[in-house]
């Protein structure tokens, strides 16, 4: 899905979930950047990201790789490969959100890893 489908797709959502829309028009100081698509430009609505945005799981991953990626692009979001929640680093090798995400994975890895060498090792014997 490209970006300006992405924003629009944030943009319907605003208008039909949102509480502080009403008639079209937003009850917050600057107007809803969400339905303006002024997201590119560094605005953010704390509220449609706190009360509205959960409630679509797939438009919530997308608003924090296309928008919150945006604002700083020395850092990006990742999806965490121990719990999958999404998680901000300006590593790019980073593959873990905590200590005890990795810990896991690394008891996991060593798990697979020790199965086959036992397996291989069995099979030698004989």
């Amino acid at each position: 899905m490209s970006f300006n489908a992405t924003l629009n797709a944030f943009g319907k959502l605003a208008e039909s979930n949102c509480a502080n829309l009403i008639n079209g028009r937003c009850l917050g100081e600057r107007g809803c950047p969400v339905v303006i698509q002024a997201l590119c430009e560094g605005f953010r609505c704390p509220y449609f990201e706190a009360a509205v945005l959960p409630a679509d799981p797939e438009l919530q991953e997308r608003y924090s790789v296309h928008v919150l990626k945006q604002g700083r692009a020395a850092q990006s979001s990742k999806k965490c490969k121990g719990c999958s929640r999404l998680f901000k680093t300006g590593n790019f090798r980073v593959q873990y959100c905590s200590d005890t995400c990795r810990n896991h994975g690394k008891k996991k890895a060593n798990r697979i890893s020790d199965k086959k060498y036992r397996k291989k090792r069995e099979i030698s014997t004989y």
